[in-house]
């Protein structure tokens, strides 16, 4: 296989993988609380659930978005690059044994994800008419997030709805939800 085609598949492939890794952070670690006794206990495990189960769900459950704030005032709907870039080692380390290409772009992909998915997150909950806003498949994921928050059990990917296709999460909109989306500017 010619390298740029290898490159595109392993691409391909990594995006979707980041797709259920972040499908199933966000349904198991950020939404339920852990089968296992032994993660029930950890502060940071708590930490994550009740910043985003409790605090960001609290406040974008009535109202999807709201006024811009500054920057370093919104650390609770944004991910951290790097420790992106830490957490996928791991993944990078199992990936090496059957291919370089897969174990170097996974870092990479989950960069682009972090980006993408703190670029599209803001817009969505703190709009500032960012290049993509009107882009129709910007709308497509703010109407798929946007049923998250009306549904927390539902919809649990942000950048690319692959983990909730592949894992039957996908909320169906009600015509309710649709009169509310198309107030909100996302229909």
């Amino acid at each position: 296989m010619p390298g740029y085609l290898q490159i595109a598949v392993w691409f391909a492939v990594l995006a979707v993988l980041m797709s259920i890794i972040e499908h199933q952070v966000h349904c198991k670690l950020m939404h339920k609380m852990p089968r296992f006794l032994l993660f029930r206990g950890l502060e940071i495990r708590k930490k994550i659930f009740n910043n985003h189960a409790v605090l960001h769900h609290r406040q974008y459950r009535k109202i999807f978005h709201d006024a811009p704030v500054a920057h370093g005032e919104d650390k609770g709907i944004r991910l951290n690059i790097v420790e992106g870039l830490v957490e996928s080692l791991p993944v990078s380390l199992v990936l090496a044994p059957f291919s370089f290409t897969g174990a170097a772009m996974f870092p990479l992909v989950v960069c682009m994800h972090h980006v993408m998915w703190n670029q599209i997150h803001m817009e969505m909950h703190k709009p500032e008419g960012r290049f993509f806003a009107h882009w129709p498949f910007y709308k497509l994921l703010a109407r798929h997030h946007y049923l998250h928050h009306r549904y927390p059990d539902k919809n649990f990917n942000v950048a690319l709805p692959v983990g909730d296709i592949l894992f039957g999460t996908m909320a169906k909109p009600t015509e309710e939800d649709w009169q509310a989306m198309r107030v909100e500017g996302i229909a």
